[in-house]
């Protein structure tokens, strides 16, 4: 008997124990595996739902899967459920790297790590709440249940309305997949139900004065209170921006009180708490700070988060699903700032939903220019201005608590138990008011599709608000077209430099003019591939375009046109030529302008060259521009030649000059070159179009070409 046959019977056998021995057990209480994390918007419906199993069997056993250093790690150990730890990364993209490598290796590892906690635990059911931290125990659940190891039922509980990564791909093995929000439904048509989003029973039990007794910090009397927090592991937007922001509302400080929660992020690339106290020491000096001890508190996460929610006024948060349905639970006002850019927009659009609701307020992260960098960032003056507005105006944050009470339904946790238990107790497809997103939303592929339609069909009449839906739109548009101006990749940089364009977001020319300008080296790999700058030519160029469309000129935008009129990359010195077009009545009779485009005259492009000529036509108020023009009647190339008859014909337009014999005489030149392979003669039409304007002008031989020094105000009326 060979080796091979050997080791084959050894499995089998080893595979139909474990078999014998997983259904054996499956007699006893019931046993739960848990399993999802790396924020507490994952962690927290695991432990709802847990709550909710062990209120109805008691002797249920449970297991907590996770990821060490992640928010599971400490919420789950307070909660204190069993916890067990195995390997896992986020999903890089298929594009070959050392990312991708790491991924493969701590995945793979994970899943046999998996795999014997599975064995040895032999599970019931799997419930796993998204993020990477799932993908070992639920791909080591499936191949289980391929081999018939395992007689698991698996679940999956998805939270936003575009599935994640790991619920995508691995939902359609599941036995359910439970949806917060409806419209998930169209992604697991088969094994897909709507419940809701379950909230730990904690939330929403605890009576102010409860809440104050048990507070781990003294609150003053008679203060508004408002919690500010970004989710389990912190957000940096928001923690910079309230820091920044205390400095506006320090002078308001005997009635308000800012609770604040950091987060948990101890990563490589943020440390929440570490990074709040850093930035405090640096702006304000260790007096102020003892004196912002009596109205602003902060620490990096709230176990008793119940009690903060109860004893608070407004909530300054994200706008995950967990987050919402938390407030809608406790009817509390909130000023919501969603992350930009996630898959779906998912939380823009469950902050608009709330917003359209009555039910909050909406504050979205923007682009803005900091030591030199493009970065997401909120507004801190702008947050401290929302937040003063609305303590102000009590009947507001009245009804706003009305109106989110009214957005949540109570019945998720027990929709979710009749799928476990499979008694079909309540109608799973109740659509939840809490999840209700309003309006889809276009994405950036399909927005910049029909702006860039509507634009080249009338550019005169050209609204974006009209093309989007309204003015409400067109800012969430704008504000998300801005945050693709901080992606590492330059595809979607470019992206965001044409929506901005398109939209018309004037207020973040400065951020254009920096991309513009940047000359900070490409890397080794782009350079061998052509590239020059880390804003590559195509950025470039497309910001050329859309200055254009905004239509806005000053001096720092002039400053940086005429530093791109010498830009290394041919595309982006003929756009700003075309630029030079578009703002002509601005530009005309600048020297600066006049002289550099007609240096471009001869640039090593023919196509930079022809853009110049017209160009000069738009700008050009002298006889030095017509004789330059007119000397392009030998150029090689025929395109170049067509421009210059193209930029004399608006000279003549602009009357700039007068008409004359003089004129023809130096246009008939052209036409000695003017045939080429192509049906109509560009050149012949454009001269015929000049011939037309003298003779309307009724031209005689006695008038002459004005000289270099005739200017504007010596021009001859034809």
């Amino acid at each position: 008997m060979t080796f091979l046959a050997i080791t084959s019977i050894f499995f089998l056998a080893a595979g139909l124990l474990a078999s014998w021995a997983w259904r054996r057990s499956l007699e006893g209480p019931k046993r739960v595996v848990l399993t999802g994390g790396g924020t507490g918007g994952h962690v927290n419906p695991a432990l709802a739902v847990a709550e909710a199993i062990k209120a109805r069997e008691p002797d249920t056993r449970f297991l907590y899967v996770g990821v060490r250093g992640k928010a599971e790690a400490v919420i789950v150990k307070r909660a204190g459920y069993p916890l067990a730890f195995v390997s896992s990364r986020g999903f890089p993209g298929l594009r070959p790297s050392m990312a991708l490598i790491r991924f493969v290796f701590a995945v793979g590892w994970g899943m046999l790590r998996a795999t014997g906690l599975l064995l040895r635990f032999r599970p019931h059911w799997i419930l796993a709440t998204g993020g990477y931290v799932s993908v070992p125990i639920v791909a080591s659940a499936i191949l289980l249940r391929l081999v018939r190891v395992a007689p698991v039922r698996i679940y999956l509980h998805e939270q936003n309305s575009v599935p994640g990564q790991m619920n995508g791909l691995l939902g359609r093995w599941a036995d359910r997949v439970l949806l917060t929000f409806p419209q998930t439904l169209s992604y697991f048509p088969k094994n897909g139900v709507v419940v809701g989003y379950p909230v730990r029973h904690a939330i929403g039990s605890v009576s102010r004065q409860e809440a104050l007794q048990r507070l781990g910090f003294r609150l003053p009397p008679h203060r508004r209170v408002v919690f500010v927090f970004g989710g389990s592991q912190g957000a940096r937007t928001i923690n910079r921006a309230l820091v920044e922001a205390l400095a506006y509302l320090a002078p308001h400080r005997h009635r308000i009180f800012i609770i604040h929660g950091t987060g948990l992020s101890q990563s490589a690339d943020y440390h929440a708490a570490q990074d709040t106290e850093q930035l405090l020491r640096e702006l304000y000096p260790a007096e102020t700070l003892d004196t912002f001890s009596d109205f602003y508190y902060r620490q990096d996460y709230f176990h008793n988060i119940a009690d903060v929610y109860a004893v608070s006024d407004l909530v300054v948060c994200r706008s995950g699903a967990g987050s919402l349905n938390e407030l809608a639970r406790l009817g509390k006002p909130a000023l919501l700032i969603p992350k930009a850019n996630l898959p779906g927009d998912h939380q823009v659009m469950n902050a608009r939903a709330m917003k359209q609701a009555g039910a909050a307020e909406v504050l979205y992260e923007d682009v803005l220019l900091a030591d030199g960098k493009v970065e997401i960032r909120v507004d801190s003056q702008e947050l401290a201005t929302r937040i003063l507005s609305l303590l102000d105006d009590e009947e507001r944050l009245q009804r706003m608590a009305t109106k989110s009470r009214g957005f949540f339904r109570r019945k998720a946790t027990a929709r979710i138990l009749s799928e476990l238990y499979r008694d079909k107790l309540y109608d799973n497809g109740y659509p939840l008011q809490a999840v209700e997103t309003g309006p889809a939303f276009f994405s950036n592929a399909q927005l910049l599709r029909r702006l860039q339609a509507a634009y080249a069909s009338d550019r005169r009449g050209y609204d974006p608000a009209a093309v989007v839906g309204d003015w409400d739109d067109l800012t969430y548009y704008r504000h998300r077209a801005a945050a693709l101006l901080a992606a590492s990749s330059w595809q979607a940089r470019n992206v965001g430099v044409k929506l901005i364009g398109l939209t018309r977001y004037r207020e973040k020319i400065p951020a254009l003019l920096h991309l513009l300008c940047d000359r900070t080296p490409a890397g080794r790999v782009q350079r061998l591939l052509g590239g020059d700058f880390e804003q590559v030519g195509f950025i470039r160029r497309n910001i050329v375009t859309a200055l254009s469309v905004i239509g806005h000129l000053d001096s720092q935008v002039e400053q940086a046109l005429l530093q791109a009129l010498k830009d290394p990359y041919y595309e982006v010195r003929a756009e700003t030529c075309r630029a030079v077009v578009a703002f002509g009545e601005q530009l005309a009779g600048k020297d600066a302008w006049v002289d550099a485009l007609l240096e471009r005259l001869g640039d090593s492009s023919f196509e930079v060259a022809m853009e110049a000529a017209k160009a000069l036509g738009e700008v050009g108020v002298d006889g030095r521009v017509l004789e330059a023009l007119v000397g392009l009647n030998q150029a090689f190339h025929w395109q170049v030649r067509n421009a210059a008859l193209m930029g004399i014909k608006r000279l003549l337009e602009r009357r700039v000059f007068s008409p004359s014999e003089e004129v023809l005489r130096a246009v008939n030149r052209f036409l000695l070159t003017a045939p080429d392979f192509r049906p109509t003669f560009t050149i012949r039409e454009n001269y015929n179009a000049i011939v037309a304007l003298c003779r309307q002008a009724g031209a005689s031989r006695e008038e002459v070409l004005p000289d270099r020094s005739n200017r504007v105000g010596a021009r001859k009326d034809a």
